[in-house]
């Protein structure tokens, strides 16, 4: 049996409302892979939907943690960034990178910062540029259409998004980053929503959709994205780890609206993780 793929997933920490870190490391590791979880910050819950949260930037144990697994020799397959607790922060990631990073390590930038046409809550332009700098550093970066069009210094689209407009996102991305670029929260039309995946080196592109629901549904992009990641790190083709990740997003949306459950309380993934793991066993033939 061969060893397990090992993934630094960089993320916040938030106690309620499931996101970031509380979804990475199950759906990571229901993946088949392993997941080591280094925090940017700690928050009580969420930025959306929650008042009063707490917050605590982490940035001065990040380099400590990094240098502590170097020292052990404790190697990585891929190192995953996601929300960072502010924009100086990406400096610290790419010391970071540079001590864990081997030349094998895929970088995987999920570049959290806004969806809907704006900004998440305290972030902003200088939250951008950093993300653009983080990015021309990744081997994958899984911007939502908000972050996108940001990332590329192009108008927000609510959708539907044609042909012609996601060409322009993907041109502007790809002077950012030479690899695989995934573009989640795409609407080709008004019933279904997914995710457009390209690879630049090898111009293999796919459309992943599922029937879109109403509303706004919390942490769906760092499910996604955690699994995305996870899947293309095992070896998995564009568009099955597109599909797969997205059918994953989907259930778990599916069971949040048939329980009724509150929507910034996060989707309810748990249930959803037999069938995907089943889905990997297929794909792999495990």
């Amino acid at each position: 049996m061969k060893e397990l793929k090992r993934i630094a997933a960089i993320h916040d920490i938030s106690g309620v409302g499931k996101c970031s870190l509380t979804v990475a490391l199950p759906v990571i590791s229901a993946s088949g892979v392993e997941c080591a979880c280094l925090p940017t910050a700690l928050l009580s819950t969420h930025t959306g939907g929650f008042k009063d949260f707490t917050f605590k930037d982490l940035s001065e144990e990040m380099l400590p943690i990094a240098r502590h697994w170097k020292a052990e020799g404790i190697e990585f397959d891929g190192i995953y960034s996601g929300y960072l607790a502010s924009a100086k922060q990406e400096e610290t990631l790419e010391e970071i990178i540079k001590i864990l990073a081997s030349p094998t390590t895929k970088i995987i930038v999920d570049p959290v910062m806004a969806d809907n046409g704006s900004y998440y809550s305290k972030l902003g332009h200088e939250m951008c540029l950093a993300f653009r700098r983080l990015c021309g550093k990744a081997d994958i970066i899984t911007p939502n259409i908000t972050e996108a069009a940001l990332l590329a210094d192009l108008p927000y689209r609510e959708g539907p998004h044609d042909e012609e407009y996601l060409s322009s996102l993907v041109d502007g991305l790809r002077d950012i980053c030479s690899g695989i670029i995934a573009i989640t929260g795409v609407r080709p039309n008004s019933d279904s929503v997914g995710v457009y995946a390209l690879d630049s080196k090898t111009g293999e592109s796919c459309l992943c959709v599922r029937k879109a629901r109403q509303g706004v549904f919390c942490g769906t992009g760092d499910i996604f994205a955690s699994s995305f990641a996870a899947l293309m790190l095992r070896g998995a083709s564009l568009k099955d780890a597109a599909e797969i990740a997205i059918s994953l997003v989907g259930e778990s949306i599916d069971r949040t609206v048939e329980r009724g459950t509150p929507r910034r309380n996060g989707v309810d993934f748990e249930g959803a993780l037999p069938s995907y793991i089943r889905q990997i066993s297929e794909l792999f033939g495990e």
